[in-house]
């Protein structure tokens, strides 16, 4: 008998909830037509308050009060380096969005030149420039298209052990591809595709990974999987290769969030362009980093492992002069990323770290 017990009274409670629904309805036809849709209601309603207060409290913003003495320890500690880089700014007490304007003011930047999505991991305090202004993307479109291939091997859908062929794989540049297939034997394993797709940026290997998925085309429609812009005009990447800092700040929360499931994504950029991008004014700093170059655009999503750990999208258009006819990469641009690198780290610095 016990071995039925719960189940009986399941049972019993069920027949009983509809039998008080069917009453409701009897009485609604005779006096208060409304009192059952009224009960469901208020029901959905407290569903969706629970919901709306889970999300809020997941989301929850915890500004960092931090001391005007510990912020001057900090200023005080790095002066030298500052002034070595010619970046000294009044970071104490500017915002990030102003510290970023400074510099730009400076060095003769157009405000336009430059976009940013920032946010503290810790803290969950966001601040950004341009956010939903349009920016080419470059080659960091490859750091969704590795997660979403990730995500299929996490669901078991591919195999990193399996070889594909990448003879007739889609490429940009035909030598590219010749090289790429004629060092691998026209095979190449996910994790092959996934070296140099993030450590190197390889287009080849790239389209190959996205092969895996069904095309490049496909794989523009599954961008939204880890968010969509603000911005009206331009939700993700599109096929015009235009996107968003406000895009990119949500693919790297999904990055961090899910860190075991993206593990080699991390490790691997982490390992992409030492001294160059984020990392050239930044040494000794762990930083995971997705860069991306075209044309005008030099841009670069990192995860930056300061004692407070912080995410940033920064995309850039035209530094060093260049145009959207440019085919070789700007010196001076690419320093002017790494200045702007820095002065995003040292606010970090001197306004968010302990």
């Amino acid at each position: 008998m016990k071995k039925y017990s719960k189940w009986i009274v399941g049972l019993l409670i069920g027949l009983a909830s509809l039998a008080f629904i069917a009453a409701v309805f009897v009485a609604g036809s005779n006096s208060d037509s409304n009192l059952f849709s009224q009960m469901v209601g208020q029901i959905t309603g407290k569903k969706q308050e629970e919901k709306k207060e889970q999300e809020t409290e997941e989301e929850k913003v915890v500004p960092t009060n931090k001391s005007k003495a510990a912020k001057q320890k900090v200023m005080a500690e790095d002066e030298d380096t500052m002034n070595s880089y010619g970046l000294y700014y009044d970071y104490a007490n500017l915002s990030l969005e102003d510290t970023v304007k400074a510099y730009m003011d400076e060095y003769g930047i157009d405000h336009s030149q430059v976009a940013f999505s920032y946010k503290n991991i810790n803290s969950n305090e966001r601040f950004s420039f341009n956010d939903t202004q349009p920016m080419t993307a470059g080659s960091t479109y490859k750091l969704p298209l590795n997660m979403l291939v990730m995500d299929e091997v996490a669901k078991g859908k591919l195999s990193l052990e399996d070889e594909f062929d990448i003879t007739n794989t889609q490429y940009e540049y035909q030598g590219e591809h010749d090289n790429y297939v004629a060092a691998f034997g026209g095979m190449m394993t996910i994790p092959d595709m996934q070296v140099y797709s993030l450590v190197y940026s390889e287009n080849t290997p790239a389209y190959a990974l996205a092969e895996r998925l069904g095309g490049m085309d496909k794989v523009y429609t599954m961008y939204d999987r880890y968010g969509t812009s603000k911005s009206a005009e331009i939700k993700t990447i599109s096929l015009q290769n235009k996107t968003t800092t406000d895009y990119f700040i949500q693919v790297l929360e999904h990055l961090w969030k899910d860190q075991k499931k993206y593990s080699e994504i991390l490790r691997l950029t982490g390992e992409s362009f030492p001294g160059e991008y984020y990392k050239s004014l930044l040494p000794g700093l762990k930083i995971d980093q997705k860069p991306g170059y075209v044309n005008e655009a030099l841009n670069v999503n990192a995860v930056v492992y300061e004692e407070t750990p912080y995410l940033v999208a920064l995309y850039t258009a035209g530094l060093g002069g260049t145009t959207t006819a440019s085919t070789e990469i700007s010196g001076v641009g690419l320093y002017q990323v790494g200045q702007l690198a820095y002065v995003i780290n040292e606010w970090h610095r001197v306004n968010m770290n302990p």
